[in-house]
């Protein structure tokens, strides 16, 4: 039985010697996630460190943002420190607190074990066992192995006392280490609390101070983006001011030309009108006769009272027409509502056009004498059938052309 009370106390200390093992792997663990901690935290510093040391009245607008940014990044990682920091020292005062509360009840275990052991020392020293000397003394072969039993039992009780009086010790010994151990971890993160809340305070201020100086930057620049804004828009309004100018002026200019040109041709076209007689046209544009004359007329297809600006010659799709006096071709196409249209220049501000054409058979630039063919008869544009409307315009006003035909 002393054997096994002495294995069993062994037992204790071997568990004790492998908790305390794992719990030092477990330190080690730590220790190396506490390392990549601190050197994530240790970047993260100097990245504080140099945005605090960003002069805000001549750095530019990114510095000072991105000093900001990694600022406000240390702050959060700090934060998130602190917090786990404040976790990690109650966790060790607690632990601590736990491991003494533990101590002291070793401590009162020891205390009563010890006494155990006093009484005993006292009980056989005063008062030994009359039936225990008595069977020690048999001189029977039988009587001995009775005497060893008992002898052995009286010194197992006291071994089993002693076993666990040291394995108490053993124990308590541990226990105040632990004690020891949790209360320098909380007192080692206590200090480097006080360094990170130094640290986090001093980035909060720095980080106060550039975001004062952002937001500076950015109501001056609200007030000069008004300005610019305003201004902006009273040079849009100077350009308009300006260009309207320009355009009436321009406008003004080409009248005044328009007119001299239109004095100028009126004065040739009396000088020649002098020398060689008034202008006339040489020739008939077509040979069907006049269907419709100069004038208002209710227009054949609109119903309505309309001015016609010239005469209808009647005739078939593919008659000829011819050009009334020689000129330059100076329109061939589709016009709408004309039709195939053709637009001969004779000079001095005169010219004559040729309205719903079957066919064209001249170009533009094209330059026709008297008489010649130039197109056919047809219903073209806004037509109810075929003819020829012919015009003949002055500086290009429509005027009757019959009293100029031939």
């Amino acid at each position: 039985m002393s054997r096994l009370r002495h294995f069993g106390g062994a037992l204790l200390l071997i568990g004790s010697a492998v908790a305390m093992m794992a719990t030092a792997a477990l330190a080690q663990g730590d220790d190396r996630i506490a390392d990549i901690r601190s050197q994530r935290e240790q970047l993260a510093r100097e990245a504080a460190e140099v945005a605090t040391q960003v002069d805000a009245l001549i750095a530019d607008d990114q510095a000072l943002i991105a000093a900001l940014e990694d600022l406000d990044g240390y702050i959060g990682l700090q934060q998130t420190r602190i917090g786990a920091a404040e976790a990690a020292i109650e966790a060790s005062e607690a632990e601590a607190a736990a491991a003494r509360a533990e101590a002291e009840w070793l401590v009162d275990e020891i205390d009563s074990i010890r006494d155990r052991l006093r009484q005993r020392a006292i009980s056989a020293y005063v008062q030994p066992s009359a039936d225990s000397f008595d069977q020690l003394a048999s001189n029977t072969l039988n009587d001995g192995a009775v005497r060893m039993f008992l002898l052995d039992l009286a010194i197992g009780n006291e071994l089993e006392i002693a076993d666990e009086l040291r394995t108490a010790e053993a124990q308590l010994e541990v226990v105040r280490r632990q004690a020891v151990a949790r209360a320098e971890e909380a007192d080692r993160e206590r200090q480097a609390q006080q360094q990170r809340l130094a640290d986090y305070e001093e980035a909060r201020l720095a980080a106060v101070e550039l975001r004062a100086e952002i937001q500076t930057r950015i109501e001056e620049w609200e007030v000069v983006s008004a300005e610019i804004e305003q201004a902006d828009e009273e040079m849009e309004q100077e350009i308009f001011r300006i260009e309207e100018e320009i355009r009436r002026a321009e406008e003004e200019r080409r009248r005044q030309e328009e007119e001299e040109r239109r004095r100028a041709i009126e004065e040739e076209r009396r000088r020649h009108e002098a020398e060689n007689g008034p202008f006339q046209l040489v020739a008939w544009p077509a040979d069907g006769d006049k269907t419709s004359g100069f004038g208002p007329r209710v227009h054949p297809i609109f119903g309505t009272v309309r001015q016609h600006n010239g005469i209808d010659l009647g005739g078939d799709t593919g008659d000829r027409v011819r050009a009334a006096r020689s000129g330059e071709v100076i329109l061939a196409g589709d016009r709408a509502g004309f039709g195939n249209t053709i637009v001969l220049y004779h000079g001095l501000g005169y010219s004559t056009l040729y309205a719903h054409l079957s066919r064209i058979e001249v170009s533009v630039g094209q330059n026709v004498a008297s008489g010649d063919r130039i197109g056919a008869v047809g219903s073209t544009g806004w037509s109810t059938g075929p003819h020829l409307h012919f015009e003949l315009r002055i500086d290009g006003r429509a005027v009757d052309p019959t009293p100029y035909l031939p």
